[in-house]
């Protein structure tokens, strides 16, 4: 992309945020199905970070926090549609809930057990009510059960500080996850976004971070400045060209890693390029986008967050069915030392 093309974009990426109220984009990423707590994606970030910072320590609570994700985003999905939460919890004392999936009624089991180590955190969900929230669907304390959880369980440990870079960070929602589970203090962390907004919000809500207004497409930031980028939910967003700049811009940034979180992408051999005014809600390709990455360079592993979820819990909340992420190493620097500091990258999930 020439310069003008760079800049027609960028302005078309403003217009589509700028149009809404700040009010409107403080909460637009983090409600419902797309709250940090319970998406899938979110959750595999943080895994991601605990796993980098300590690696292999904490395999079985990143478990359960995904499968925390998945049973709660279930729950969410039915009380909002109408299920009363009486009807719900009866439903899993009782056993006669034919239609609840299989995950739900075994961790509802679990959770009851005297053995299990964890809160009940269903039961929680669905008995308690907080006077001041009335547009409440799931007692709030109960989802932040593993926020919780992993602040007590990271209370006092050590680890040498991680430099992460968040790419599109909206109004800080991301942040505000790593923060509640106690990551962010283990985090020379930095965000932006290119929506003027989102820079206020997050800077209002976080007080002294990193956060400032760039482009994906030309930030002005300096080389390998970070050791993991991360974003979410951008690149299909972008057109085509745009796409593949801002995957160059990424790992040029990035010294180690990067993790791609894509809500909409499928086993097609090529993009499906769908413009919406000034935007695009596109399809992408696995294959295609895998092929653009190792064209400059990288490691690609690619997970498909259905088929992590199917294979660890027979069951996919539908807002995860199309969602990937793919997890990007750069080329391992010369030399003996710096290959024994590198290690292949697996799903911390």
């Amino acid at each position: 992309m020439d310069a003008t093309a760079i800049a027609l974009e960028n302005e078309r990426l403003k217009a589509a945020w700028d149009c809404f109220p700040a009010e409107h984009l403080a909460t637009y990423l983090s409600a419902g199905l797309e709250d940090q707590r319970l998406n899938a994606n979110s959750i595999l970030t943080r895994a991601l970070l605990t796993d980098t910072l300590w690696p292999g320590r904490f395999a079985a609570l990143l478990h359960e926090e995904l499968r925390f994700g998945v049973v709660l985003s279930w729950l969410y999905a039915q009380v909002h549609g109408g299920t009363p939460r009486a009807a719900l919890l009866d439903a899993l004392q009782s056993g006669r809930g034919a239609r609840v999936p299989a995950v739900v009624r075994r961790t509802f089991a679990w959770l009851q057990a005297d053995h299990c180590p964890l809160p009940d955190y269903i039961t929680d969900a669905l008995l308690f009510r907080s006077s001041e929230r009335t547009e409440e669907v799931l007692f709030e304390p109960a989802l932040n059960t593993f926020a919780d959880l992993w602040a007590a369980r990271l209370a006092g440990l050590r680890a040498p500080p991680l430099a992460v870079l968040e790419v599109a960070c909206g109004s800080g929602n991301e942040y505000q996850g790593l923060r509640a589970a106690g990551l962010a203090e283990h985090l020379a962390y930095a965000g932006f976004d290119i929506c003027w907004k989102n820079i206020a919000n997050a800077r209002a809500a976080h007080p002294g971070v990193n956060f400032f207004e760039a482009s994906v497409l030309d930030s002005g930031l300096p080389d390998n400045g970070w050791d993991v980028v991360f974003l979410h939910d951008l690149l299909g967003h972008l057109s085509p060209a745009a796409l593949e700049r801002a995957l160059a811009e990424i790992l040029r940034l990035t010294r180690r890693e990067a993790w791609l979180h894509c809500f909409n992408a499928a086993d097609i051999p090529r993009h499906e390029i769908r413009p919406v005014e000034t935007y695009h809600r596109n399809r992408l390709s696995i294959a295609q986008l895998t092929a653009s990455l190792r064209r400059l360079g990288a490691t690609v592993t690619v997970v498909p967050l259905a088929a992590l979820l199917r294979r660890k819990f027979r069951y996919v909340p539908p807002y995860s069915a199309a969602a990937v992420a793919f997890l990007v190493q750069q080329p391992a620097p010369a030399g003996p030392r710096a290959r024994r500091n590198r290690r292949p990258r697996k799903s911390a999930a």
